[in-house]
């Protein structure tokens, strides 16, 4: 008889799929490119933002598949669903569909913490969805954008999406717009936006990627009916209780991102922390935006 292994072993292999950084928990993939922790604190802040961006937008999407998703049966993916806040939500909210969570890393809920028509699956998305061709009605994807290169939107990530796809079904996309750029009197919300863009940079990432997206759908003969939806929310004490929630939430992504970003800065972690607090008085003292597009796409 085999023996079991032994709890030391199955430690570390636990161990093995995480790497941590400052007290924070990442995932250890070494062929993805995703730079912010998936542990608990990381879970807490998408559940907020979820709900954050859930108010901006008066909803949880913007494809026409309401009536599709109150019919029984109806199948909906939401690609990168981290703590799976929109899963779930939208699984109480239609309870006649399926809906399907996929991330890369494991911070899903419990099946105590889940409605019976909702699941979630760990996969990343790079290794192909695993789901046969024409399955889905609805796919969700949003806040992605760091984590791809931009050849990987055009050569693997939207035509996988659009293979998934029932004919007729709607494809949806959530990412920040940066296709204004910014314009900020602020030196250092302008030194920590830069720093991370160019990281980004870096590494092959584009994150205004929703030009990109755009132009990829329309260039794709399976594709028809695309929809670009806008959303610009106050961020700071001028956009009220929301602006400041938002506030909040911005500082707490470039807390989680500083070991990568302060390394590249050339900066301590004490300097950036400096930095960080300053440019939040700065949000505070200006009348900023933080925007947002939808893009919406229906399989022909």
């Amino acid at each position: 008889m085999e023996n079991e292994n032994s709890k030391e072993e199955i430690d570390e292999c636990i161990l093995d799929s995480f790497r941590y950084n400052e007290g924070r928990r990442f995932h250890n993939t070494i062929d993805a490119k995703y730079f912010f922790p998936n542990d608990i604190e990381e879970s807490d802040r998408l559940q907020e933002e979820h709900y954050l961006f859930q108010h901006a937008w008066k909803g949880n999407f913007s494809s026409p598949v309401q009536s599709t998703l109150n019919q029984p049966g109806a199948t909906v993916l939401d690609v990168g669903c981290g703590p799976g806040s929109w899963v779930i939500d939208m699984a109480h909210t239609f309870s006649s569909a399926i809906f399907i969570g996929l991330d890369i890393s494991p911070m899903f809920p419990s099946d105590q913490e889940k409605p019976n028509n909702a699941s979630f699956l760990q996969s990343n998305l790079l290794d192909g969805l695993p789901f046969p061709d024409d399955t889905f009605n609805f796919i969700h994807q949003s806040g992605i954008a760091t984590a791809l290169e931009e050849s990987q939107w055009k050569d693997e990530v939207i035509s996988e999406l659009i293979r998934v796809t029932k004919p007729g079904g709607w494809i949806e996309f959530m990412e920040i717009d940066g296709s204004d750029g910014i314009e900020l009197l602020s030196p250092n919300y302008c030194n920590l936006f830069n720093s991370a863009y160019n990281f980004f940079i870096k590494q092959n990432i584009n994150i205004n990627i929703c030009p990109v997206i755009k132009s990829i759908l329309k260039d794709n003969k399976q594709i028809k009916n695309i929809k670009h939806e806008v959303c610009a929310i106050r961020i700071g004490q001028w956009g009220g209780r929301l602006g400041e929630l938002m506030t909040v939430n911005i500082m707490s992504v470039y807390l989680a991102f500083k070991p990568s970003l302060s390394q590249f800065m050339g900066v301590t972690h004490e300097e950036f922390d400096k930095i960080l607090r300053l440019a939040r008085l700065e949000i505070n003292s200006n009348k900023f935006f933080w925007k947002l597009s939808r893009i919406c796409a229906q399989k022909k």
